[in-house]
């Protein structure tokens, strides 16, 4: 988690399911309603699609199956760099940004601290609810990070490119849902 500042740890607390979540608001790029999902040809664990986002194809990840809970409705998406790389975190609501004191911020139990919970960096209260405040930088496994397709900076991606899982390396074609049936079969 990242360091407070000026003894106040800021964070955007969004619900997950009925769980609130915390993320450090160093790392949070913006929040918008779901967007059109591309779909992958080959499945990424916990990627719902790929949703165009300020021009570029950016990863949607369900937040809810990451920290192990069944898919729940959609309502934001928040957008964090993660890893060097920006992912859209699909939540069911965004409440707002809040400033903790570093006083109210608990380090987990020993309990907790297993691979199940490896996001989940510190606790909080907020009005009489928990908050798990989750660390940016332990979220998506750093070898989850390398399925993603690649986002060269300054080239936009291409729209119709995704990581094959299995392979690690090798660029799929995605199907084109805008693209007729008959489309290049006249040539």
């Amino acid at each position: 988690m990242h360091k407070p500042s000026n003894g106040v740890v800021r964070v955007l607390v969004c619900r997950v399911q009925s769980r609130l979540c915390g993320l450090p608001l160093d790392a949070v790029e913006e929040t918008l309603r779901p967007q059109p999902l591309r779909p992958l040809t080959a499945e990424v664990v916990h990627v719902q699609g790929l949703a165009r986002i300020r021009g570029d194809w950016v990863p949607v990840v369900d937040l809810a199956g990451l920290l192990g809970m069944d898919a729940a409705p959609v309502g934001r998406y928040v957008v964090v760099r993660a890893g060097g790389r920006r992912v859209a975190l699909a939540v069911a609501e965004v409440l707002g940004l809040h400033a903790l004191a570093e006083g109210a911020v608990s380090t987990l139990p020993p309990l907790l601290q297993d691979r199940a919970h490896a996001a989940v960096a510190a606790l909080a209260e907020r009005d009489d609810e928990l908050v798990a405040l989750l660390d940016h930088a332990r979220l998506l496994p750093k070898d989850w990070l390398a399925t993603l397709p690649a986002d060269p900076p300054g080239r936009e991606p291409s729209p119709d490119a995704a990581l094959d899982p299995a392979s690690g390396s090798t660029l799929m074609t995605l199907p084109d849902p805008d693209a007729s049936p008959m489309a290049g079969a006249a040539s």
